[in-house]
């Protein structure tokens, strides 16, 4: 025996009349702190022991329990410090932005968007790179939009720091001014 399951929204039949669409309730989607920070976890086989772990051992400390979102800042901090793979360093560093979006701690956010901008700056400037040319998304607010390939000579990029824009006024998550500008080395 099979069962059939009529989709939500389907139009029903009575007696020869045409109902209404069905209208599906609006629900209010909720940020689930576990969930995100278990996914964010998960991208560097770090895991729900983990986040118990130290979620107690901050609140052995603090004598009050951190939220979940924090503890998990705190994991991937911990271990951007100990690792020295420059690759898995910014992909925790992306991480920690991402989850900060979420949350929408914009301050927090831009601080980190600035270590990765500064720490790309560098590599290429280890690499013999001179300069540097500013690529925006397509969906980049105006002023993003007026800094679209502008180059700059890679100390003057690092002193000015004109990415990631402190004014950016693209939303993303929960949060406004999520800049995704970046830089991109130049012959």
């Amino acid at each position: 025996m099979v069962k059939v399951l009529k989709p939500k929204g389907q139009i029903k039949r009575i007696d020869g009349f045409k109902a209404e669409p069905a209208k599906a309730p609006e629900k209010k989607v909720e940020f689930d702190q576990r969930e995100e920070s278990l996914r964010t976890l998960s991208q560097f086989f770090l895991g729900e022991m983990d986040l118990k772990m130290r979620m107690r051992q901050m609140s052995l400390a603090t004598g009050k329990e951190p939220q979940e979102w924090v503890a998990t800042l705190e994991i991937l901090k911990d271990n951007v410090i100990k690792t020295e793979h420059p690759d898995l360093k910014l992909k925790m560093y992306q991480g920690m932005v991402d989850l900060l979006a979420k949350v929408g701690q914009k301050e927090d956010l831009f601080v980190i968007q600035q270590i990765i901008a500064r720490y790309n700056l560098k590599s290429f400037k280890d690499i013999g790179f001179e300069r540097v040319e500013v690529d925006v998304a397509k969906d980049a607010c105006p002023v993003c939009k007026k800094m679209a390939g502008k180059k700059f000579r890679i100390d003057e990029a690092m002193e000015t720091m004109p990415i990631p824009c402190h004014d950016c006024s693209t939303e993303v998550d929960a949060v406004k001014g999520y800049c995704r500008c970046r830089y991109y080395a130049v012959f």
